[in-house]
Formats: structure tokens, C-alpha cells, sequence
């Protein structure tokens, strides 16, 4: 079934004489539940050669800075001790992707690789893939980090979860599958030295945007992922239908991880599907959880990967919103803030400053509040535009999970997209709109407001 998830690039045939083959590795940094090492691991021991994974750290990342790259940095750590025990070459190495990776493909005998979803990363993958391809080396992309490949679940933007939601559910069955690799039969004990010293020298080597730091919330790595997870199964699951409420803190903070492809999908889908199966949790929270990971998520991906424009206002958003916007350009706002106001915690709104709180203490946001802030800063912005432009740039800055087409699906939600147009207001247009009295009226709001005052 693992065939399912591998799409070969181009015609090249294997090159016998490589050295080794090549995966590299980018955007699932684990080597548990990874089809991907799989397949590269399946194909060297056809060719009776060694595996070398490889990863390219590139210091001018887009909007990436310490607090990305710290998490990262964990990451790898965990990567590289778990490949040098299953005898797998593991290399770090820091450039431009397309000058690392056509060095590293003059000895390979086959390229594996992860599949991108964001247009700057599809460029970067195109670029190395005409290089491979010059070289007479065959390129094999295989879907790691979502449960069904993005061109399988559907071939157009879908309008919203209840268009794609069938074309999942429909196929999903077949997508599930042991994802426990074979042993590699060429052993390697070449590895990276790039990790070996501290943290801070990982850091100096790099030119690196430091101004937003680390955070102690959360830990990277494949190792914290999983540890989370099973603590999240055993403690968080069966309350997950009531995770909508900012005061209970119960959802399950996985989505950093899932952004790192510290973990993998289809193992939590999988998980949950047999712990709702053998009746040990509500029906009712599994499903809800279900439809976040599989058709929620998976619908972000689809609007990034087929939606031309999917991070430009003027096309990130259908033409019914984009409408309403323009007719409520010239709607007086009661209140006006910069991104300065919000990172002061200065506005009016002490359930907005909580948030903002959590964002820039935690990398993280509790997803209600994530609801709430976008929708303020609507409210509060001189344009629409203006407002897009902030909610996009403190998301991909200070979150753990952003830069992720979950994080452009849920700002171009904010303005329109996957929704349908509500009761017509001032500056919303037809948008939907949040207020405080629906926090107050529905939730503990004060209790979430005191636990981000902790911070």
C-alpha cells in the first residue's frame, strides 16, 4: 500500500554506480513512521547500497528565526541519533538548497524526497529536480506528512470541508498501513558533525533572526512528539469535543509537530480510529478530533498547493469576501492598533492581549483565541489589507506551527475563505464576526485570561 504515497518525478532509471542513495530530508524530521526513509531504505537494499540522509539548513529560511531554528535544532539531534542506530549516514549541512543538494547528487544512485505545499518550496524542489534530472537521476517524491497525497484527496481548490470531506473519508482506509521500516542491509557509520557541540555554536554559524526567542513550552523532536502523544491519548482525547473552550486547556498542542513532521500523521489518525474502534473513548470526541487531522488539515493543504495566490490578499480569499471588503473599505473603525499596540499588549480587549500573550510567551495560541485574535485585528485595522498583513506576519514570527498551509488556510478563514458569508455589519461586511460577549457567554474567559497573565 506504501506505493500509494510514492510518486516518481521523472523517467531516470537507477544509477548503479552511485554510492549511495540519497533522501533528503526536509520537511518530516523523524525517522519513526517516515514512508519516506522507507522507501529510500527499501530501495538501497535493492541496489545493495548504503542509505544517506541528508538536511539542508538554510539561514535565510522564509520567516524563519531563533525560535524556529532552536526547535528545529532539537529536532535534529533526536534525528541523528536514531539514524546512526539503524546504520544510516545522517549529514547537516548549511547553504542554499540547490547548491547542497546538486553536490550531494553527483554520487547518487536515486533521489528521495517529501513532497512541498507552499510555492517557494515547490520552486526550490523544481530547481533541484531539473538538476537531478541532468544528472540521469531518478527522483522519487513520497507523502510523509499528510495521510492521503494532496493530488489523490482532489485535483481542484475545494471549496470547503464539506466538499472535501467525502473525497477523504472515501479513501482513506487505504492509506492506512504498518509505516515500520526495514532494516538498512548496507550499515553506515558516517554522521554529521555539525551536532556535536552546543546549541549556541549550532546558532553562531548560522546569520540567524535572534529577535524573537526560544520558548520552554515545548520541545522538539520526534522523542517530545510522541511523549506528548501519548499522554495526549491517554489524558486529553476523551475530552477533545469540549476542547473549544480557551479556560479547560485540553487541546492536544500537537500542531508544532505536526508542522516539523516530528510525528506523523497517519500514526495519530491511526491511533485514534483503533482507540474509537475498540470502544475506549467517546464517539463523539474521536470524530471531532478525526475531522481536525484528517479534513481540516488536509483542506489547508489543498488550498495551498492548487490555489494560485493562496498568501496574496488579493486572491487568498473567494470573490464574495473580497467583495464585502471593498464595500466596507471606508467603514469607520471604533478602534485603530499597530502591530506595536498588540505586542505591548495595549489594546482595550483584555481577552486579545491575553492571547497575544500566549502567542509570544508560548508559540502558541489556543485555537479558539486564534478565532478571536484574527477577527479582532480585522476590527481594529486601518484596511483589510493592513489586517491581513499583520495576522500573517505575527502568525509566521511567533507560532511554532506557522509558515504551514494550516497557518495560511486559517488567516485566509478569517477573511472569508472555507466559510460563507454571515449578517452583514460595519468594516466585516459579510465576514463573520466574534465578539467578546460570545467568549463571555460561552466559556470561563476570565480563568484562560489569568492562566496567560502567569506567563
Amino acid at each position: 500500500m506504501m506505493k500509494r504515497l510514492i510518486e516518481k518525478i521523472n523517467n531516470h532509471v537507477d544509477k548503479i554506480e552511485g554510492s549511495h542513495v540519497l533522501y533528503w530530508m526536509q520537511a518530516a524530521q523523524r525517522t519513526a513512521h517516515n514512508p519516506a526513509l522507507m522507501a529510500a531504505v527499501d530501495k538501497a537494499n535493492r541496489l545493495g547500497l548504503p542509505v544517506k540522509v541528508l538536511f539542508v539548513l538554510d539561514a535565510g529560511f522564509k520567516d524563519a528565526n531563533l525560535r524556529h531554528f532552536t526547535f528545529l535544532y532539537e529536532g535534529l539531534k533526536d534525528v541523528k541519533a536514531s539514524l546512526e542506530a539503524c546504520g544510516i549516514g545522517f549529514e547537516v549541512k548549511q547553504g542554499s538548497f540547490v547548491e547542497v543538494l546538486e553536490n550531494d547528487l553527483k554520487v547518487a544512485a536515486a533521489l528521495f524526497t517529501e513532497p512541498a505545499y507552499l510555492d517557494f518550496l515547490r520552486t526550490i524542489r523544481s530547481d533541484i529536480y531539473q538538476k537531478a534530472s541532468a544528472m540521469d537521476i531518478p527522483v522519487y517524491e513520497v507523502t510523509t506528512n499528510l495521510i492521503i497525497p494532496v493530488k489523490a484527496a482532489s485535483e481542484k481548490v475545494e471549496f470547503a470541508a464539506r466538499t472535501i470531506r467525502p473525497k477523504l473519508l472515501r479513501q482513506v482506509d487505504a492509506y492506512l498501513f504498518d509505516e515500520t521500516p526495514a532494516p538498512i542491509e548496507n550499515r553506515t557509520t558516517n554522521a554529521s558533525a555539525y551536532l556535536d557541540g552546543s546549541g549556541d555554536a549550532f546558532f553562531e554559524a548560522m546569520d540567524i533572526d535572534t529577535a524573537i526567542k526560544p520558548v520552554g513550552s515545548f520541545k522538539g523532536g520526534q522523542k517530545a512528539a510522541h511523549e506528548q502523544w501519548e499522554s495526549y491519548l491517554k489524558h486529553g482525547l476523551m475530552r477533545y469535543d469540549a476542547s473549544g473552550d480557551p479556560a479547560k486547556d485540553i487541546t492536544s498542542k500537537m500542531s508544532a509537530y505536526l508542522h516539523f513532521g516530528h510525528i506523523s500523521p497517519r500514526k495519530m489518525y491511526a491511533d485514534v480510529r483503533w482507540l474509537l474502534d475498540s470502544g475506549s473513548i467517546p464517539a463523539k470526541a474521536a470524530e471531532a478530533y478525526l475531522e481536525q487531522l484528517l479534513i481540516r488539515r488536509e483542506l489547508a493543504h489543498n488550498f495551498t498547493y492548487h490555489a494560485e495566490g493562496y498568501d496574496r490578499f488579493e486572491t487568498m480569499a473567494p470573490a464574495w469576501a473580497l467583495k464585502t471588503m471593498r464595500d466596507h473599505a471606508e467603514d469607520r473603525r471604533g478602534y485603530v492598533y499597530t502591530k506595536t499596540d498588540y505586542l505591548a499588549f495595549a489594546t482595550h480587549d483584555p481577552y486579545f492581549n491575553a492571547a497575544m500573550k500566549e502567542m509570544v510567551k508560548t508559540g502558541y495560541m489556543h485555537n479558539t483565541m486564534r478565532m478571536y485574535w484574527g477577527k479582532k485585528i480585522i476590527e481594529w485595522s486601518k484596511t483589510h489589507r493592513e489586517a491581513y498583513e499583520t495576522i500573517l506576519t505575527l502568525n509566521n514570527a511567533y507560532f511554532l506551527d506557522g509558515r504551514d498551509p494550516v497557518s495560511y488556510a486559517s488567516v485566509a478563514w478569517c477573511f472569508g475563505r472555507h466559510d460563507q458569508g454571515w449578517m452583514e455589519r460595519p468594516v466585516f461586511g459579510k465576514l463573520r464576526y466574534m465578539n467578546d460577549k460570545g467568549l463571555k457567554r460561552k466559556y470561563d474567559i476570565e480563568a484562560y485570561v489569568a492562566r496567560c497573565n502567569k506567563l
